[in-house]
């Protein structure tokens, strides 16, 4: 009989392998998603590899409330992010850079240990074990690359047109900053296989 933490390690890995067949999983980060559930310790519940955004709120944050206009997981071309803003009549706009985020499972409170020496020594010096009970340690591990600017609020431009080119060139900048921490968290997640 199948005991309840493979069964839900089973659930979660066909879950995401279904995701990825639909392209609902940020290409760049399934190799490391793949090599983590491999692991008989761990498994994955979700992640976001990074991302660059504009998005129509009032403030950042309101999730709810928030429409995101334009998401990109890879460095994007100042004329793109200038199309977005043109063509918005939103009265409030913001431009980001999210950092990766994953939520990792761990089958005993050791294993949680050893992933968070793994993902500090990778670069991300945001991660921690989130509560937990036997046999299910929940490890967050979120990159410090972000940013948060206002191009337009209440109708009025903040970030003019002609000095995006600084705030794209930097928002891109960071992106592969991010990228380069899941590359070294990759390497080290194939570490721990040996």
């Amino acid at each position: 009989m199948e005991d309840s933490w493979l069964k839900r390690k089973k659930a979660f890995v066909g879950r995401l392998e279904r995701e990825i067949a639909v392209g609902r999983v940020d290409r760049d980060i399934i190799p490391l998603l793949r090599a983590i559930n491999s692991l008989n310790e761990y498994y994955t519940t979700s992640s976001c590899s990074g991302r660059i955004q504009v998005v129509a709120s009032e403030l950042p944050g309101e999730k709810g409330l928030m429409k995101t206009l334009a998401k990109w997981h890879e460095p994007v071309e100042v004329v793109v992010v200038e199309g977005v803003i043109r063509e918005s009549a939103e009265p409030n706009l913001w431009f980001s850079v999210q950092p990766p985020i994953l939520h990792i499972m761990c089958r005993s409170l050791e294993a949680a240990f050893k992933m968070l020496y793994v993902a500090r020594g990778s670069g991300f010096k945001r991660a921690g074990i989130q509560g937990g009970k036997k046999g299910r340690y929940p490890v967050e591990i979120i990159g410090t690359e972000r940013i948060e600017v206002p191009l337009r609020l209440h109708e009025v431009d903040i970030v003019p047109i002609e000095r995006l080119p600084l705030l794209v060139e930097a928002a891109n900048r960071l992106l592969l900053r991010s990228k380069e921490r899941l590359q070294r968290l990759l390497l080290s997640v194939k570490e721990m296989e040996k």
